[in-house]
């Protein structure tokens, strides 16, 4: 057809190219950042749609595969390269993503996506309004697939291959054997826990109804008419609304003796070293020597030691038996736990209420390396992983890469160019747009 060769259209094609393929990237790098979290959210669509079906090891592989397929399109889409493959691959996907959300959105059960992870919460609505959108921009790709504008020329194509497969293998197996390389959920390093914890209430004032001989008046409390008219009620009424806190649920129990040690714990001023055991049953034990080497290196420098799990009592004297933990463990809800480290067990460290380190077990310093840290604990002793966090990162570590293939195909291709015929050169330049 005429009109899909005029410069407008190759201008559209491309520009919907691009959108979606920056979308596809963030959305797979987010899911690739936190494949521990990237489970979860599917043992909801589990539940919803196939109760019982698929164990957690089979849902942490979807997921990865997922976020590897959405990073990989979005790059090829971006580069260029593999033009009839993602042309079809995308709308196919956008079709299939637009079907679940729809079914969602009409019957609910799941109230957020997980599109984007804890960057971007999205309500129902606003995802399939999102995958309707993206679903339009891939039908436009699909059919204006001769219009792409190519980066990189098919001979060079496998280099971009092989570097997205490392990139995003890298990151997934870095998050899955440390934590996530860039932390974007609430209890993020620097996240200040005493002021996300706690929000304002509702500001109310009382307003009395006064009668006098058959007239009424309301006034509040405190601006009393004359002595000749008498109160005949009160009311309530909403000066100011509250504020509800940004992180919602954190609470530590001390179930033994029925008390609530959270604001014992945020008020500290100190180091306070805050375990995380999800499930005490289910943890790493391999590592609790760590613990228990740390639990002894805080008390004996008056360092605020707290343990927690959302396991019960049994499981908790279970595990006390098998590791010999002589410190206390209280009991925190489950889905906090989750939220608050993707570890078990995992280590955070407070300072004054604030988050200033967050460790898998496996990663904490051994206490004999803590003499040399300037605070006498871990945040003194930055490790590799530790350097490596970071979206900036992580963001140079995919771009430079990319821009650097590109330069050394556009080297070579005029190269190649150069040493061929005119006629041989200008089916050189038209190659790419044929595979």
């Amino acid at each position: 057809m005429e009109w899909t060769r005029n410069k407008t259209f190759t201008v559209v094609v491309n520009v919907c190219r691009l959108v979606l393929s920056l979308v596809l990237v963030v959305s797979g790098l987010v899911k690739a950042f936190d494949p521990v979290g990237s489970m979860y959210k599917l043992n909801e669509y589990a539940s919803l749609f196939a109760p019982g079906f698929f164990s957690e090891d089979m849902l942490m592989v979807l997921g990865i595969v997922q976020a590897e397929f959405e990073f990989l399109l979005g790059i090829f889409l971006f580069m260029g390269v593999y033009r009839k493959m993602v042309a079809y691959l995308a709308p196919a996907a956008m079709l299939f993503f637009t079907a679940l959300t729809a079914v969602i959105y009409f019957n609910g059960g799941i109230e957020d996506c997980g599109c984007f992870g804890e960057v971007l919460v999205l309500s129902n609505g606003e995802t399939l309004a999102k995958n309707v959108f993206l679903l339009l921009l891939s039908l436009v790709v699909m059919f204006g697939r001769k219009r792409f504008v190519c980066h990189i020329s098919s001979g060079s194509r496998w280099m971009v291959t092989l570097f997205s497969l490392f990139y995003i293998g890298s990151v997934v197996l870095l998050s899955l054997s440390h934590l996530p390389v860039v932390d974007f959920g609430q209890y993020s390093v620097g996240t200040d826990l005493r002021g996300m914890t706690r929000g304002t209430p509702d500001e109310y004032r009382v307003i009395y109804a006064y009668e006098h001989e058959g007239d009424t008046c309301e006034l509040p409390e405190g601006e009393c008419p004359d002595s000749a008219w008498t109160s005949v009620g009160a009311r309530s009424e909403l000066v100011k609304e509250g504020v509800p806190p940004l992180i919602e649920g954190f609470s530590i129990v001390d179930w033994e003796n029925d008390n609530d040690v959270t604001d014992v714990l945020l008020a500290d001023t100190g180091y306070v070293c805050l375990v995380a055991i999800e499930r005490v049953e289910e943890a790493e034990i391999s590592r609790v020597d760590k613990i228990n080497d740390m639990y002894d290196y805080c008390l004996d420098r008056d360092v605020s030691f707290y343990v927690t799990t959302a396991s019960d009592d049994e499981e908790v004297e279970m595990w006390c038996k098998r590791t010999g933990a002589e410190y206390t463990i209280y009991w925190s809800d489950e889905q906090v736990l989750r939220n608050m480290i993707r570890s078990n067990p995992g280590v955070l460290l407070l300072k004054n209420g604030v988050i200033v380190g967050k460790w898998n077990v496996s990663d904490l310093p051994a206490v004999e390396q803590l003499a040399q840290s300037p605070t006498g604990m871990p945040d003194g002793l930055p490790s590799l992983v530790e350097r490596m966090q970071g979206w900036r990162f992580w963001s140079v570590l995919l771009v430079l890469p990319l821009l650097f293939i590109s330069l050394f195909d556009a080297t070579a291709y005029r190269k190649a160019i150069r040493s061929v015929p005119s006629a041989e050169g200008e089916e050189c330049k038209n190659e790419n747009l044929d595979k």
